[in-house]
């Protein structure tokens, strides 16, 4: 008799997955991260001038333009981790939380039977996190806890280049959100 093989795509767990407690009435949406470092994070709306308020724990800011036109900011925190792990890697995995909840805001509003909005983009895939918003006259890098708005793309890359220790290269190979 010979073994069988196991197919292992049959019962695979996603990667992340959003959770609530609707038993608790001031509950708040949360994401766990199922693999490993495995953690869980809560997911907390927070006004733009509130950016720059920075938790003691690993975060990441997503940005979505709902399908009203209007951005809507969620902090995705670290509440608590279920394996050790250095603060690099729970970073590494925090900017793909961001994509997956912006997927799920989509997803809910498609069910509400409105088009749904759109996710401000990262800078580009080396730079997760970064995101360059801008709107006539002004340039806004908003970066984990950090937003700074200057009159110029010069003024701009050069904070980019001297604060954030950019490579004058990869500024050249980036997305930058345009808003009226």
């Amino acid at each position: 008799m010979e073994p069988k093989e196991i197919n292992s795509n049959a019962m695979k767990t996603p990667k992340f997955l959003i959770c609530s407690d609707p038993l608790n009435e001031e509950s708040t949406e949360m994401l766990l991260h199922s693999h490993r470092p495995r953690f869980l994070a809560q997911v907390t709306p927070i006004p733009f001038d509130e950016i720059e308020n920075r938790p003691e724990k690993s975060f990441a800011d997503a940005l979505y333009v709902n399908s009203e036109g209007v951005m809507e900011i969620y902090r995705i925190s670290i509440v608590d981790m279920y394996d050790r792990a250095e603060e690099e890697d729970i970073q590494d995995e925090l900017f793909p939380a961001t994509d997956y909840f912006c997927k799920y805001l989509q997803l809910m509003e498609k069910e509400e039977g409105v088009d749904p909005g759109f996710p401000v983009k990262d800078f580009n895939d080396e730079l997760p996190g970064l995101k360059i918003l801008h709107a006539p006259d002004l340039y806004t890098v908003v970066y984990n806890g950090l937003v700074a708005e200057f009159g110029t793309e010069e003024e701009m890359d050069e904070f980019l280049e001297s604060e954030l220790n950019i490579e004058s290269d990869l500024l050249d190979k980036g997305v930058i959100n345009q808003f009226e």
